[in-house]
């Protein structure tokens, strides 16, 4: 590592403004590309206000493996809070000597042994991806491993795999190689979908990736959702390289947890507590069910427009009998031909919105659950919190608390 990269960092001034006998926690190999970096890094800041400690962050292009004593000598923090998002092992536990450290690994997995971590549960996303294409009830399914091969994408692939097994349907699987060029890539998956049957469900392993199958089955004129379905994972809302994932359904994964997990595992470890587990684990929140998986029998426009109109306005006080008005047909019509196509009625899948953002809402503890019904479009926050009851066998503060526990 040349010197002069390492002079740049001493003179970095982190975003500390307390007193210098203030404890802080250091932050570091954040990625800018990260999904949800702001969010990520705002939920730091606050579990450890809550606690009494400052922050500093680094991001992954403002330190090196080799600067790391240099920063942990002149900062002195009680703890870090390390993102090993590219999993590449870009800064090992050795580096940080006696200083407590915990790896917020999204969504790898940490390989040092002893290495206190907060670790995805790719079965349960992978579990979820299958349940939401499963509902469209398609003849065969299909796994897309993601562009960088990581260990996290064979977990994915393994239980999605073995859960069409269990369901006794065919799983078509495309084969990364690595080394290949994104063009090349984008190649031969573009020859492969075009040989996938009619009413096959793609599970790709993030977000990207689906949205590079979409592409790939538009190249060919297979139609999404008509002829084939798709679930991603990660849940963010924008994706790399001009990606569009306004369409594509999503396994959110439930990063606000993670985060928190991690505060609280080194806040344990600072203050002496036991700490038997050398990891905890963090999976979906919830599926954010757009376009990409309205497939299986949904051929008229008009039912995916009217979708598409839910997942705009459910939250804005949308009703079925409003919706059913701006259609040419009777609300009996409209009705009974939604169900044939979705499996469900209009009212349940506009309140299968509500609760969705309800759910992202309670997974904020800063925001006040008596004002989550006016957020989500319910009438008062009675009404939501029997619904909320009925739906999920809690509470909504149980709900919560059973969260950040």
């Amino acid at each position: 590592m040349r010197m002069g990269r390492i002079k740049e960092i001493k003179e970095y001034r982190p975003p500390f403004r307390g007193p210098q006998t203030q404890p802080r926690i250091l932050c570091l190999d954040f990625s800018p590309e990260l999904p949800g970096l702001n969010l990520a890094l705002g939920g730091i800041r606050r579990h450890a206000k809550a606690r009494g400690w400052g922050v500093a962050t680094f991001l992954r292009n403002e330190v090196q493996a080799g600067a790391v004593p240099s920063l942990l000598a002149r900062l002195r923090p009680v703890g870090c809070i390390v993102s090993d998002f590219h999993g590449d092992g870009h800064l090992p536990p050795r580096l940080f000597g006696d200083t407590p450290v915990v790896y917020l690994d999204t969504p790898g997995k940490v390989k040092w042994r002893g290495a206190m971590s907060v670790v995805c549960d790719n079965a349960a996303v992978a579990r979820a991806a299958f349940d939401e294409l499963a509902a469209g009830l398609p003849e065969s399914f299909a796994f897309v491993p993601s562009e960088s091969l990581r260990p996290w994408n064979a977990e994915r692939g393994a239980v999605f795999r073995a859960l069409c097994a269990k369901a006794r349907k065919p799983c078509h699987a495309f084969q990364g190689h690595r080394g290949e060029s994104r063009q090349e890539r984008l190649a031969r998956l573009g020859s492969w979908v075009s040989k996938l049957p009619v009413r096959c469900a793609v599970f790709a392993a993030n977000d990207n990736t689906a949205c590079d199958v979409a592409a790939a089955f538009a190249a060919v004129h297979r139609a999404v959702p008509r002829e084939n379905t798709i679930v991603g994972a990660d849940g963010g809302d924008t994706a790399s390289e001009g990606r569009d994932i306004s369409r594509i359904s999503s396994v959110k994964i439930d990063k606000d947890l993670s985060v928190w997990l991690a505060a609280r595992m080194l806040g344990d470890i600072i203050s002496h507590k036991d700490t038997e587990t050398q990891s905890a684990t963090f999976g979906p929140l919830l599926v954010l069910r757009r376009a990409s998986t309205r497939g299986h029998g949904r051929r008229e426009p008009y039912i995916l427009e009217a979708m598409e109109m839910i997942r705009r306005e459910a939250c804005d006080g949308l009703a079925a009998a409003t919706l059913a008005k701006r259609f040419p047909c009777s609300r009996n019509l409209f009705e009974r031909r939604f169900r044939e196509a979705m499996g469900h009625s209009v009212l349940d899948e506009i309140l299968h919105v509500r609760l969705q953002q309800v759910q992202v809402l309670l997974a904020r503890p800063e925001m006040p659950i008596s004002a989550i019904a006016d957020f989500c479009g319910f009438d008062s926050s009675r009404e939501l919190r029997q619904l909320f009851l009925r739906r999920f066998r809690c509470s909504m503060r149980q709900w919560r608390k059973d969260r950040f526990k």
